[in-house]
């Protein structure tokens, strides 16, 4: 048998042994549980299960009944922490976007306005050293942030989720 077709019939035997396990639903255990509130390690096994889980989707998330009682507030104190933490995040990447940026700016007013960078060496220098800053600005400005932004809902989405007890 050709490791295709195995492979092919291992995700089908996979699709109708779990059925019922719904794309937008996430699924903690005992293990991810301790002293009765979520561990870490659970907290961080659950944003993994919803990292597949589109935006536009809600999530359930699937408890023991036995730890429903503390789990919410256990989840909402994390996702708060992070929450924090990504803000703090977007804050010091704008800041370092501007820096970066008006070094780069500075650097071309420098090339253009100082004699000694006149030499045509030392100009072609300065201008590739401010590009490469005027480009880091806009990395970080568009896409660091927007893999925070990312972060954010994802994490917004986690905490706005049904709870299940099973």
């Amino acid at each position: 048998m050709s490791k295709r077709k195995q492979y092919n019939e291992l995700e089908k035997a996979l699709e109708q042994k779990y059925k019922t396990c719904r794309e937008n639903e996430a699924v903690l255990s005992k293990d991810d549980f301790k002293d009765g509130k979520l561990t870490v390690f659970g907290y961080n096994h659950l944003k993994q299960q919803c990292d597949y889980i589109s935006y536009r989707e809600d999530i359930e998330i699937k408890i023991p009944k036995e730890f429903e009682a503390g789990f919410k507030d256990t989840l909402q104190s994390m996702g708060a922490t992070e929450l924090s933490r990504i803000r703090k995040d977007r804050r010091e990447t704008k800041i370092t976007a501007l820096i970066l940026l008006f070094a780069g700016i500075l650097f071309v007013i420098l090339g253009n306005v100082l004699e000694f960078f006149q030499g045509n060496a030392f100009q072609n220098i300065v201008v590739i050293i401010s590009w490469v800053f005027v480009w880091a600005a806009v990395e970080r400005w568009f896409f660091d942030r927007r893999d925070l932004a990312e972060k954010r809902i994802s994490l917004l989405q986690i905490l706005s989720a049904k709870i299940t007890p099973q």
